[in-house]
C-alpha cells in the first residue's frame, strides 16, 4: 500500500475519533452541568429539617444522583485527556508498551490509554493484589457449633 494512502487513512481515522470525542465531550458536559443545576434547584426548593435519625443511614436519592454526576465528570476528564493526547500526537498509543491501540478498541472506548494486552495485564495484577492471601482472615469470627 502506498505511504500516502496509509497517511490519508490514518488522518481520516484521527478525524473520526476526534469528532467522536468532541461529541462525547459535549454530551457529558451538558449532562454534568444540567444535572448539577437540577440537584441545586431541588436542594434549594426542598430543605429537609435535620432531625435525630435512628438506625443506619440510607443513601438519599440526591446522594445517588451526585455519585452519578461524579462518574460522568470523571468520564469528561478522560475525554478531555484523550483530546489533549490527540492534539499532542500521542493519541492511540499505549501508555504502557507504546504500541498502537487498535482502531476498533478506540471506537469502543475512545479514551483508552492502553492496548488490550496491557489493560488485561493491569486487570490481572489488580485482581492478584485484591485476593486475600492464604491464611488471611476476613475479620469475621469463625462460627462453630
Amino acid at each position: 500500500m502506498p505511504h500516502h494512502t496509509k497517511t490519508r487513512r490514518t488522518a481520516r481515522r484521527q478525524a473520526e475519533l476526534k469528532a467522536m470525542l468532541e461529541t462525547r465531550r459535549r454530551e457529558l458536559s451538558a449532562a454534568v452541568y444540567g444535572q448539577m443545576r437540577d440537584v441545586r434547584k431541588r436542594d434549594d426548593a426542598v430543605r429537609e429539617p435535620v432531625g435525630d435519625h435512628e438506625g443506619p443511614s440510607v443513601a438519599q436519592p440526591q446522594d445517588i444522583e451526585i455519585s452519578l454526576i461524579q462518574l460522568k465528570a470523571e468520564a469528561l476528564g478522560s475525554v478531555d485527556a484523550a483530546l489533549k493526547r490527540l492534539a499532542e500526537g500521542r493519541y492511540g498509543r499505549c501508555a504502557e508498551c507504546g504500541s498502537d491501540i487498535p482502531h476498533a478498541r478506540l471506537l469502543a472506548l475512545p479514551f483508552a490509554v492502553r492496548c488490550t494486552g496491557c489493560e488485561q495485564d493491569r486487570e490481572m495484577a489488580r485482581h492478584r493484589h485484591a485476593k486475600p492471601q492464604p491464611g488471611h482472615r476476613s475479620g469475621f469470627a469463625d462460627v462453630t457449633d
